[in-house]
């Protein structure tokens, strides 16, 4: 079965660093956030730098960047290229974007400890591909 042709844009490999530099500005959002208590703000931030964290990899990876409107596309591309160099991330990426749909369009609050849970899940996802970009 050939796989399914996803939307990509190239990026020059040495722009990883601009994507990595969003994802730390997005994390320290993120603490900010939750350390005034804004869990949505928290939870939204948390999905930005998980994302842009993702594209740094992929693009230092690959020199692409998903071009998509679904993020399960970002995923997807990122287990294409990291495959099983990334140890789960896949699905701890997949936990932190569902939390985007809460924190930016449900018609309820995201609660402190769905806040926090999100955020543990982030840190770790950020540090490790921070680890890898190294």
């Amino acid at each position: 079965m050939t796989p399914k042709k996803m939307k990509t844009r190239q990026v020059p490999q040495s722009h990883y660093r601009t994507y990595l530099k969003k994802a730390g500005e997005f994390f320290d959002a993120m603490n900010a956030a939750l350390n005034s208590g804004g869990w949505d703000a928290a939870g939204l931030n948390a999905a930005h730098c998980a994302i842009s964290a993702t594209d740094a990899l992929v693009v230092f990876r690959a020199g692409l960047r998903c071009a998509g409107e679904s993020h399960a596309e970002a995923v997807e591309l990122f287990e294409r290229y990291w495959g099983a160099e990334q140890d789960g991330k896949a699905g701890s990426l997949k936990r932190i974007l569902s939390c985007k749909h809460l924190a930016a369009y449900e018609d309820r609050e995201m609660s402190e400890s769905e806040a926090r849970e999100v955020a543990k899940i982030t840190r770790r996802f950020f540090e490790w591909a921070q680890g890898r970009l190294a």
